[in-house]
């Protein structure tokens, strides 16, 4: 007899857990950059001064009308 056999492949819970580490590790590390990165002095002013928001000015404001006539569709 033959004794080839198809190859293993893994399990799809091992595959499963392994694509779930290696998402979790990836946001362990993106998470541990982002609390040890150092901010430049124009981003920390910038977080610090108040929006400014745009004036509407009254003409700007307009209403949009839609007519339409309903169909009795059997």
């Amino acid at each position: 007899m033959n004794t080839y056999g198809p190859p293993g492949y893994p399990s799809n819970a091992s595959v499963s857990s392994a694509v779930t580490m290696l998402v979790s590790a990836w946001f362990l590390l993106a998470g541990g950059a982002i609390l040890t990165d150092q901010h430049s002095e124009a981003t920390i002013e910038m977080a610090r001064t108040p929006a400014q928001h745009a004036r509407i000015v009254p003409e700007a404001h307009f209403s949009i009308v839609v007519e339409a006539r309903r169909s009795t569709a059997s």
